[in-house]
């Protein structure tokens, strides 16, 4: 019987884990959603903060590749609610790869860290903000506005520099800031 007991406390233990990750990224999926929605443009560009939250929550939580492009999704349908793109739906295409990406990251490179100060929560957004901003504007400049391959080449490389190189930066400096102490917080 104290086998039965250990093996259920376990269970629910695994459980309340489990919904506690939930809660936190759905709850950073948000504020990220808050911040997209409330923040003005800067220089033209609405940072994309759902990208950043869904990278804090991957690098805080861990999860396995297939629970990362859950997390993507979840971040798709979000940032579609507020794209300005012609195709919005797009996100659901590229969101769950960047976050696919940032888990890679997350899983399987070793932190690159100086003096004890771990940079991995920068290279984990760097690379998923890349991979999803790169494929949303491959996608859109392809699907809306089907432009010929040598003026797509030059119009991708425009948005490239124009906006996905500063929501990166903006997302990167971001997460680094805010992920020691919300792991602090935590306590993961």
């Amino acid at each position: 019987m104290p086998e039965t007991q250990s093996l259920s406390t376990q269970i629910n233990e695994g459980r309340m884990a489990r919904s506690k990750q939930l809660a936190l990224v759905a709850v950073l999926i948000a504020i990220g959603a808050v911040l997209r929605m409330f923040t003005p443009p800067i220089a033209g560009i609405t940072p994309n903060f759902v990208i950043a939250m869904y990278c804090l929550a991957i690098l805080l939580i861990r999860p396995n590749p297939g629970g990362a492009i859950g997390i993507g999704l979840v971040g798709g349908a979000v940032a579609m609610m507020f794209s300005k793109s012609p195709i919005p739906y797009l996100n659901l295409v590229s969101e769950p790869a960047g976050a696919l990406a940032c888990a890679l990251i997350v899983l399987y490179l070793p932190a690159p860290a100086r003096g004890g100060y771990s940079f991995k929560p920068a290279l984990a957004t760097i690379i998923g903000t890349l991979v999803s901003g790169s494929l949303y504007i491959t996608l859109n400049f392809k699907f809306a506005l089907n432009l010929p391959p040598e003026k797509l080449f030059l119009a991708m490389e425009t948005a490239f520099v124009a906006v996905v190189l500063p929501v990166t930066a903006i997302n990167t400096v971001l997460v680094q800031i805010l992920y020691a102490p919300a792991k602090r917080f935590l306590r993961l």
